[in-house]
């Protein structure tokens, strides 16, 4: 799968944490992205939602988790891509639990893992685990 061309900012500026979250984590980005799109259209997605976030990141660093926001920007511009045919599904499901389920059990990311990717505790995680358990019995 191509992956979006970079944007960097060219010194050393208040969006260069940005941009090092988004490649830290873009792999599983465009992974989650390609689930729900066509393949072509993963990067984009991706890359529009940093760009957008770029716009808001100030605002992003004075909260307890950038890391959250990033995932949400991701989350919210796939999900508004997608339409709600992939989520037919998992529509009674929380969206913690969705994301929990799709990155967890589909795309196999360690509990820790999808606590950093979308910003969390891995208690936090655990216990969307434990609810998705309770709700298949």
């Amino acid at each position: 799968m191509p992956t979006p061309p970079r944007r960097h900012p060219a010194a050393p500026g208040p969006t260069l944490g940005l941009w090092a979250l988004h490649d830290l984590h873009l792999r599983h980005y465009l992974d989650y992205a390609a689930l729900l799109l066509p393949p072509a259209d993963a990067p984009r997605a991706v890359h529009d939602a940093f760009e957008e976030l770029s716009g808001h990141w100030l605002d992003a660093l004075a909260t307890t988790s950038p890391a959250a926001c990033a995932w949400q920007a991701v989350r919210r511009r796939v999900r508004t891509l997608a339409g709600p045919g992939p989520f037919g599904p998992v529509a009674h499901l929380t969206a913690a639990q969705q994301d929990v389920l799709l990155l967890h059990l589909v795309l196999d990311l360690s509990a820790a893992q999808v606590a950093a990717l979308i910003g969390t505790e891995p208690a936090a995680v655990h216990v969307q685990l434990r609810s998705l358990a309770a709700a298949r019995r």
